[in-house]
């Protein structure tokens, strides 16, 4: 059997869904399923058409069924169960290790305090003083990364690629979408357009998109 993987290509569970894929796990031990957030349906897999409050009570992405039936459905933890079903190393430094509690740091800065940030401006109903407020709120969150995080990095942990740039990557991606202009932030658009460059991460978007 195979863990079962809801995402949708543009959302942060395409995070998992690169992950997986940079990692050989999709159609193996990652099984994925496009899901339509907005209508809350699964519209792929064995359970097309159902109803994706009865996969995932909290109807978010991304989810991933374990084999067991455990429900993972927050970024953090998906991402590092995908980590860890791939080969060791592939997609994060290994449980026990200071670099892995720093893989986990990061999940949780992107998290907390970046993905959270772009959210209020993807809903019009959003007051503009809010707007102003959130924005303001990136900026300080950008300039940190481009100062510190990704300042002469490639990756935002290490050496390699891990699920931390997955996850980032695709919070970046949204930038465009809400007036956030990357290239105030040289250091921080770098490094965006050198993950968007890789080839594993143009391949996911190309599967992706076939769904």
């Amino acid at each position: 059997m195979a863990s079962q993987l809801y995402f949708t290509p543009t959302s942060c569970g395409a995070a998992s869904y690169i992950s997986a894929k940079k990692g050989g796990l999709i159609g193996t031990k990652v099984i994925p399923n496009l899901v339509d957030i907005r209508e809350h349906k699964v519209k792929s897999g064995a359970l097309k058409d159902t109803d994706y409050y009865k996969v995932n009570p909290k109807g978010n992405v991304p989810t991933l069924i374990l084999e067991d039936g455990t429900i993972l459905n927050e970024n953090a933890g998906v991402l590092q169960k995908i980590a860890d079903l791939a080969p060791a190393g592939a997609l994060a430094p290994a449980n026990g290790t200071n670099a892995r509690y720093l893989l986990q740091s990061k999940l949780s800065y992107i998290s907390s305090e970046v993905h959270s940030s772009y959210g209020p401006l993807f809903n019009p109903a959003t007051p503009e003083e809010v707007k102003k407020w959130t924005s303001a709120k990136i900026a300080a969150k950008l300039d940190y990364l481009n100062r510190v995080d990704l300042a002469g990095k490639k990756y935002i942990v290490g050496d390699s690629f891990t699920v931390a740039d997955a996850y980032l990557y695709i919070v970046l991606s949204w930038s465009p979408f809400v007036q956030v202009d990357l290239s105030k932030y040289p250091e921080v658009e770098r490094y965006f357009k050198g993950i968007a460059e890789l080839d594993f991460v143009k391949e996911a978007h190309a599967e992706m998109n076939k769904f």
